[in-house]
């Protein structure tokens, strides 16, 4: 891969022919997502077809792929009040959805460590996942007194089952690579740990089908699978909001930056 000349809002752009790779580059901060991130995320998402990429890799540097939401930064939005958060959240959070979604080519998660609240809500996002031996999956947006900000409950049924996603989404169950996979939430477990490694190679091969038809099926499945997602977005804008700025999240962020 060639790496871009710097990162840009913590994420790394390496393009190498037709493969983009995006890294999330914060592992000080096991790669959780601020407003800023995000967007650099959506914008190399969205700018993937023109760079000449016919498939894109999401990958996290270090021992995680997200951890979620960047708390002290989801905090300071917080701070200005509802209606900034509900806007940020409908810019930025569900603008790297839509972006996702909107590609003219597919979008896979490299999924390493902890992919946990929004890390989870991203891999879900994603077209394809693939996992390390070592990925844990959990949603756990419920223990900070929010709920799944990046559309994962409307997405996690979809894919795994009501039942299963119940138990993730309410009892905050942390599912494990091998459990993942028999569950569907990914395609394959990279069994060498080099799940970067197996999600390129994967690209590769996407790449050298027909272009057009490639966009033309992503696109049928994810009106498929994304029925409904707009009018879930309106919803989840207003509600995390008041979310953010309730007393819950203030108390659940308090009590875990005293254990950190």
């Amino acid at each position: 891969m060639t790496d871009a000349p710097a990162p840009i809002a913590d994420v790394r752009i390496e393009d190498a022919g037709e493969i983009r790779l995006l890294v999330l580059d914060r592992s000080e901060r096991r790669n959780a997502l601020t407003v800023g991130t995000v967007d650099a995320l959506r914008a190399a998402v969205t700018g993937a077809r023109g760079a000449g990429a016919r498939a894109v890799v999401i990958a996290g540097e270090g021992p995680s792929f997200c951890a979620g939401g960047d708390l002290p930064s989801l905090q300071a939005i917080a701070a200005e009040g509802s209606a900034i958060v509900s806007d940020a959240i409908y810019t930025s959070f569900h603008g790297l959805v839509r972006a996702i979604r909107d590609a003219p080519v597919p979008v896979i998660a490299a999924v390493n460590g902890h992919a946990l609240g929004a890390g989870l809500d991203l891999a879900l996002s994603c077209d394809l996942r693939y996992a390390a031996p070592d990925a844990q999956f959990e949603s756990t947006w419920l223990k900070v007194g929010l709920i799944p900000g990046m559309a994962g409950a409307h997405r996690l049924p979809e894919v795994i089952g009501s039942g299963r996603a119940a138990e993730m989404l309410l009892l905050g169950r942390r599912v494990d690579a091998e459990t993942a996979l028999a569950w569907g939430l990914v395609n394959g477990i990279a069994a060498d740990g080099d799940v970067r490694g197996l999600a390129v190679e994967t690209a590769r091969r996407l790449a050298l089908l027909p272009p057009l038809a490639l966009q033309r099926t992503k696109a049928a499945f994810r009106r498929r699978v994304d029925h409904g997602l707009e009018e879930e977005f309106a919803t989840l804008g207003a509600q995390q909001g008041q979310l953010l700025t309730s007393p819950e999240f203030a108390e659940a962020t308090a009590r875990l930056s005293r254990r950190s």
